[in-house]
């Protein structure tokens, strides 16, 4: 196989995505199409690449590479490939068109060279793409049917081949796509799904390790399963069946790739992993019914028993006679019976794979409610016999050691779910409690684990504003602050302004409360109020220990700010978040804290205060023109006119029916100015100080989303819910 070492990492990094989630997200997607093409660009030295995507009866553009080779030190031809570039990965193409919709509809790959019989389609080409093709690839994405296609143009001329491509290119080109069709199809439908059996095979082929499909196919030590034990095994997913010596034995897995088990199996078993073969989960299960009667703790909560099928049997004991099956009523009642633990996992783990950020757990007057927080909008899951509210509260509170018998003051913990669950679920929960009339509510924010940061460029800053803040976030000392409500993405873009400045000579640290990313390279503190470790102390600290950035969680207080400001007025660069609605507002708010008005303005660099807004879906969103009001704001905002897109009332699968999916940054970048300055000293109202700023370049919250808008990121209804016009016009 050609390249295998970049193989090699592309299939593992695919394979990571997988396997690391029940359901990988929609929002994996983007991320997926660039590591899957540049893996491609390096492993075949081409020199253009495109990445299709079939969305209904069209042929859609995901992502276009053009290599430097193309223009050399020519700018003017270097800015036409750009602009080509923007303009397809707005195009969509019907269905059936060109090379790539014969290899969609055929299902069958093409290779052509110049020389060749198809020389002439190589040349007509040329006056698309406009630059000379001397080879083509082009390849389906194919599951169950034929999702996209991949197709690269010419190699390097430093490649040696004369600009053509070989049968090996070929046979990686084909590889790549089967590894990443089906992590892609999983994406963009949700009923698409692998079947055990299909997905053992899957893992076994990226990781180059043994398959095993029956039990006659390998050696089992039954007294080695003996003494190993049922927990561990359970626990962990793996399956010692051979000792290969005194200190080692071979395991079947489902997740090879699962090192964490690997080490976490070696320590409570005193035992070396030697050899690894890969199994499915369902050969994995017979092998626990064969060597293993059902435990408790397997009854307990680490079945695979859907949310939907606990909820029918607790409400069936309340509403038919207080049994349903072998389950009563009083079983119920307690935190430790086996129906309450698989519901508070299962309520934890449908959240996350639906892609929730918060789950609220509500008690009301007849009932408990169930509802996740999905894209900046509450929406209800289940609703409960009021009769289970005890039991489970008290469930969700011994998971995150918090006081059961305290139920009148509100309390706050931190679950961490893998410690309760065999599945692979690198994720914490920020809990929440607080005594309402009708019983203790519980919110629980998810923080997935799993997930990395993503670069400035995909957090929707506008390309000013994305020039302007990383000019501030390489400024040697001063005051870097983020603004906004709870969810509204500060942490995120705090995190990938770090990753930015992020090198060896660079030494940063932060103070957070919860970690919500482990980063590389960072010194990151976890506060703990019960023993003291305040943002106040952790700052203190930070100062005696050479940092040259400093990231604290949130400025609450007065002594957080003021030590805040003095770092920042010490030669560090220090970034943080409060809460504010906009940008200026955030001067007053400081200013409450008891930090005098020429220290801020000589700490501060700049402001930036944030929202989310939910995409409007891509594949089923509705053009039209803007008319009235709506052409009135959009003229008063951003001086535009023109098409805009609403959504579709009925959605599509790609939005499973929502017509949103995902969402978009918009951003209020409020960089300090000698205005500024002056205008902070004077202690101006919040008005002027928007006035000041905006003649300084700054663009409000309302005319970023406006711009959002035009772009075709959202509606303009969903800009006005969360953010009204300005009203200093």
């Amino acid at each position: 196989m050609a390249t295998p070492n970049l193989a090699s990492a592309l299939r593992r990094s695919l394979l990571i995505k997988v396997i690391s989630k029940p359901a990988p997200s929609r929002e994996d997607l983007t991320s997926v199409i660039e590591l899957t093409a540049s893996k491609v660009v390096e492993a075949l030295q081409a020199q253009s690449m495109t990445f299709y995507l079939v969305e209904g009866n069209d042929i859609a553009f995901k992502h276009v590479f053009y290599s430097p080779t193309l223009w050399g030190k020519d700018k003017d031809k270097e800015k036409q490939f750009q602009e080509t570039q923007a303009k397809l990965l707005t195009l969509k193409l019907p269905l059936g068109t060109g090379n790539v919709g014969k290899v969609i509809q055929t299902g069958e790959s093409l290779f052509f060279n110049k020389g060749g019989e198809d020389t002439a389609s190589l040349m007509s080409m040329a006056k698309t793409t406009g630059f000379e093709v001397n080879s083509m690839l082009t390849v389906p994405l194919k599951t169950t049917s034929v999702i996209g296609a991949i197709q690269v143009l010419n190699k390097e001329p430093t490649a040696g081949t004369a600009g053509q491509f070989t049968d090996k290119d070929l046979a990686l080109l084909k590889e790549v796509a089967e590894y990443s069709s089906a992590l892609i199809q999983r994406m963009v439908d949700p009923k698409f799904s692998v079947s055990p059996d299909d997905t053992a095979r899957f893992i076994s082929n990226l990781t180059e390790l043994p398959l095993v499909t029956k039990l006659e196919e390998i050696e089992i030590d039954e007294k080695l399963i003996e003494v190993t034990g049922d927990a561990i095994i359970r626990r962990e997913g793996i399956f010692p069946h051979k000792r290969l010596s005194p200190n080692s034995v071979a395991v079947l897995m489902m997740n090879p790739l699962d090192f964490a088990k690997r080490e976490s199996f070696s320590q409570a078993t005193e035992m070396h992993i030697e050899e690894v073969r890969v199994t499915s989960a369902t050969l994995f299960d017979n092998l626990l019914l064969k060597f293993f009667k059902a435990t408790k703790a397997a009854v307990a909560g680490n079945e695979e028993v859907d949310i939907g099928s606990v909820a029918d049997i607790i409400s069936t004991v309340y509403e038919g006679g207080g049994t349903a099956g072998d389950v009563k009523a009083s079983d119920l009642e307690s935190e430790d019976s086996a129906p309450i633990i698989q519901l508070a996992n299962r309520i934890i783990e449908d959240a996350y794979v639906s892609g929730a950020s918060d789950i609220h757990v509500e008690p009301m007057e007849k009932e408990l409610l169930v509802r996740y927080r999905i894209d900046g909008l509450c929406q209800e899951k289940l609703r409960l016999p009021k009769q289970v509210c005890n039991a489970l509260v008290t469930r969700l509170k011994i998971m995150c050691n918090l006081d059961i018998a305290e139920r009148r003051l509100p309390q706050d913990g931190r679950i961490v779910f893998k410690n309760f669950t065999k599945k692979n679920m690198n994720i914490d929960l920020r809990v929440a409690t607080a005594p309402m009339k009708d019983g203790e509510k519980v919110v629980m924010r998810i923080l997935d684990k799993s997930k990395s940061t993503l670069p400035l460029p995909a957090l929707g800053f506008s390309d000013e504003n994305l020039a302007r803040y990383r000019e501030c976030i390489r400024q040697p000392y001063g005051m870097i602050l983020h603004c906004g409500p709870t969810g509204s993405g500060k942490s995120m873009t705090l995190y990938s302004a770090l990753g930015e400045v992020n090198t060896p000579d660079v030494n940063i640290q932060t103070a957070e409360d919860p970690i919500e990313y482990t980063l590389a390279g960072i010194n990151q503190m976890q506060m703990n109020r019960q023993i003291g470790l305040t943002f106040e102390r952790a700052l203190r600290c930070y100062l005696r220990m050479d940092p040259d950035v400093i990231l604290v969680g949130e400025i609450r207080d007065k002594e957080t700010a003021q030590i805040a400001v003095e770092a920042a007025l010490t030669g560090h660069l220090l970034v943080s978040t409060l809460h504010t609605n906009d940008a200026p507002s955030t001067i007053s708010r400081i200013g409450e804290m008891g930090v005098e008005c020429f220290n801020l303005s000589a700490s501060l660099v700049c402001v930036c205060a944030q929202r989310l807004l939910r995409r409007v879906c891509k594949n089923c969103k509705q053009p039209y023109e803007a008319k009235d009001r709506e052409a009135e704001l959009l003229q008063k905002a951003i001086g535009w006119s023109g098409q805009i897109f609403k959504a579709n009332p009925q959605g599509c699968p790609t939005c499973n029916g929502n017509a949103y999916k995902g969402r978009v940054g918009i951003h209020e970048l409020m960089v300090n100015s000698e205005a500024l300055t002056e205008g902070i000293n004077k202690e101006v109202e919040v008005a002027q100080l928007k006035r000041i700023a905006m003649k300084s370049g700054m663009k409000t919250l309302h005319q970023d989303c406006m711009l959002k808008v035009k772009m075709g990121l959202t509606t303009i209804e969903e800009a006005l819910v969360n953010v009204p016009p300005d009203m200093i016009f």
